[in-house]
């Protein structure tokens, strides 16, 4: 297999080619933001848009559907956990534990 290196003795083409990979990273590094901020950009406009047309058509209530009498939480069918008695040491029955029981 072979090996790629990259040396010189020249320390001006040596910070010289540190400045190039700098550079290119930098680069990179706000093409991303600048991405990110379009992206966010969009999503505001899209957003806005929506809301417009919404306002425009009339309909003002919110898009999502309220829960129906029938789906309501029944507190009868709640299930807690059993509390743990103070004092009174539990037996380890679980095999994979290490240790004093």
């Amino acid at each position: 297999m072979q090996v790629y290196t990259f040396s010189t003795k020249n320390r001006v083409v040596a910070t010289l080619a540190a400045l190039v990979v700098l550079g290119a990273g930098a680069a990179l590094l706000l093409v991303g933001f600048a991405l990110l901020a379009g992206v966010a950009i969009a999503g505001g406009v899209l957003g806005a848009g929506v809301l417009a047309v919404r306002a425009l058509r009339g309909e003002r209530k919110a898009s999502l559907r309220t829960p129906s009498a029938g789906s309501a939480l029944d507190p009868s069918r709640e299930v807690f956990p059993e509390q743990p008695r103070i004092g009174q040491p539990q037996p380890n029955d679980d095999p994979r534990r290490i240790g004093p029981e």
